[in-house]
């Protein structure tokens, strides 16, 4: 089977996958419309004879069914259309690195890999039932690979940049990357605290507020110095 004919055959077998998802589902129309166009890919997939390039029709109608998964909440991750194209383009569908910050979330993505590259081994099966079942471990791969980009978001990427917090009143302020929170009093270190990864600036405040100085730190000598000045 040639690489547009097996394309042909993913296109139509997730076309009747996310058809069959339409019936009384709230986004049905948009689950339509995605299989439509799938089935529309599939066909033009197999007219496509003596060329090696994705034709343009089957292209157009890829690019509508990604459309019509992005705008709605169908449950069909628009990345899954592009294990249809793939064989045609030469661009093999990944999983972009999410460099999260939470080891919890980290563990995760390594975990989604390893699912990844098992079911990529098994999605051109001879068996039909077999490359459809992949199909759906596939839409529930990357509905879990788009839940997790959406929590690393909010908790922290391992690359980012510190987030940094000055209040109106007093000489504290303080820089914040994901698990972690270091406490400046006058540009000197007043403590450093790990904290949760999902901790909200309202929480950030609150720690800038009453954090003490940490033993060994500049701030901690300087106050001690200052309370023995004063009992003196």
């Amino acid at each position: 089977m040639n690489t547009h004919a097996n394309a042909a055959t993913r296109a139509q077998l997730l076309a009747e996958i996310v058809r069959g998802r339409a019936q009384d589902h709230p986004e049905a129309n948009a689950l339509r419309t995605i299989a439509r166009n799938l089935k529309r890919a599939a066909t033009e997939l197999r007219k496509a004879t003596g060329t090696d390039r994705l034709p343009d029709e089957a292209d157009q109608a890829l690019w509508r069914a990604r459309m019509a998964a992005a705008r709605a909440e169908t449950g069909i991750p628009a990345a899954v259309i592009d294990h249809v194209s793939a064989l045609a383009t030469g661009y093999a569908p990944d999983l972009p690195d999410l460099l999260p910050a939470d080891p919890e979330h980290v563990r995760q993505e390594n975990e989604l890999r390893a699912r990844f590259l098992d079911l990529s081994r098994h999605l051109d099966a001879r068996d039909e039932d077999v490359a459809n079942a992949v199909l759906v471990a596939l839409i529930r791969l990357h509905s879990d690979y788009d839940r997790l980009a959406a929590e690393v978001a909010v908790h922290g990427r391992a690359d980012q940049a510190p987030t940094t917090y000055r209040p109106h009143e007093g000489s504290r302020t303080a820089a914040h990357l994901p698990g972690h929170l270091t406490v400046f009093d006058g540009g000197l270190i007043l403590t450093e605290l790990a904290v949760p990864f999902d901790i909200t600036p309202g929480e950030i405040w609150q720690l800038i507020k009453t954090a003490q100085p940490a033993r060994g730190t500049a701030a901690a000598f300087i106050a001690d110095l200052g309370a023995e000045l004063a009992a003196a």
